[in-house]
């Protein structure tokens, strides 16, 4: 399935306990809260989040992650219901949501952690303890809230600063919130969050096009880089938003052309295997933007730009201008970290991942070579 490309890259971070609220008050007769309630105390111990850049083919979304703990003010209360609150600022006008609650321990400490893929214009994120009816308004009880600072066009947010609960953001009427659904329990690793992304359902994963293809590829040949540049403005690596054997990679670059007799550079994208490159489709340079995504395979260690390939014995290797290695630090943050061209992981000789076209069916531009 096809998505417009989205841009962004890895992972993210956090924020040192928040602890902060106050004990939160018991519900009022007219309170819209249709969940149990009983006062508690909220500490917010860490918030993560990556913003996948918008693109060609994939979506832009925001991976976010909170994680806590609630604690009831007092023994003898119930259990009471714990919600994630959105806000998210569109033309100037705040939209807020509220999501599925939770259900927290009526004794003890109940830790809790909600993961959501959202729409990337998030300005803060809260942990409610329920609603308020004003008027003909709904607003969310707030016990804490935070918001994704971002330092420059870095996709890793690394940073949550809190939101006074009184601040006019976080104060805003609700556009959704739950009227009933069964409330979750308090660890949930998957679409958690008010979002209209929903995760593929479960079975076995999709094979990526660098999972050596049964089609006819076309035979690689040696030849040498043509003068060009090449900058790279952007890079993202990341969990894919389909079920496949692998993760996302995406990257912005600008070519430029330096030869004398105005021929046009060859490129390719090697994905190396510990043991192999895999040479995938030239790529069209009269692409505009010229962005690159595609699904890498989980073997996947090292991806380089290569602009030439040599013979050495029976193999031919790759004359690269850009490589990175792939860093996975955590089951949810991948990162593109630039490395020599000369390193080992990308030194393996290469097997062709082309296609043979189909004459009747001859290939577009490629925006998923990389």
């Amino acid at each position: 399935m096809m998505k417009r490309l989205l841009a962004a890259v890895l992972a993210g971070l956090a924020v040192a306990a928040l602890a902060a609220t106050a004990p939160v008050a018991a519900a009022a007769a007219d309170d819209p809260w249709p969940y149990p309630q009983a006062c508690a105390t909220v500490t917010l111990d860490s918030a993560r989040g990556v913003y996948r850049p918008e693109s060609t083919w994939w979506e832009p979304w925001f991976d976010a992650t909170l994680r806590g703990r609630s604690k009831p003010c007092r023994t003898g209360g119930g259990p009471t219901a714990l919600a994630v609150t959105q806000y998210h600022v569109r033309d100037g006008v705040t939209v807020a949501s509220m999501s599925t609650p939770w259900l927290a321990a009526a004794s003890g400490t109940t830790s809790f952690s909600r993961f959501g893929r959202i729409e990337p214009d998030v300005a803060a994120l809260c942990v409610s303890t329920g609603l308020i009816r004003q008027g003909d308004e709904v607003r969310a009880r707030n016990a804490v809230c935070v918001r994704p600072h971002r330092d420059g066009a870095d996709h890793l947010v690394t940073t949550f600063p809190p939101v006074a609960l009184t601040d006019a953001l976080v104060t805003a009427p609700l556009s959704t919130y739950p009227t009933g659904a069964p409330a979750t329990g308090p660890l949930c690793a998957v679409d958690c969050l008010v979002s209209p992304f929903t995760t593929d359902p479960a079975g076995p994963p999709r094979t990526t096009k660098d999972t050596p293809i049964s089609d006819p590829v076309i035979s690689l040949e040696p030849y040498e880089p043509i003068c060009h540049s090449l900058t790279v403005k952007d890079t993202f690596a990341g969990p894919s938003d389909e079920n496949v054997n692998g993760f996302d990679v995406w990257m912005a670059v600008d070519v430029g052309f330096c030869d004398a007799g105005n021929r046009m550079p060859s490129l390719n994208a090697v994905r190396y295997w510990p043991d192999r490159g895999v040479v995938m489709p030239w790529w069209d340079l009269g692409q505009y933007p010229l962005e690159k995504g595609a699904q890498v395979n989980e073997k996947t260690v090292a991806i380089c730009v290569t602009s030439g390939m040599r013979q050495r014995g029976a193999a031919l290797y790759g004359v690269h201008d850009k490589c990175w290695r792939i860093s996975k630090s955590q089951p949810d943050r991948y990162q593109l970290v630039p490395i020599s061209t000369r390193d080992p992981r990308v030194t393996k000789p290469l097997m062709s991942n082309i296609p043979v076209p189909d004459p009747e069916y001859p290939p577009g531009v490629c925006a998923s070579c990389l």
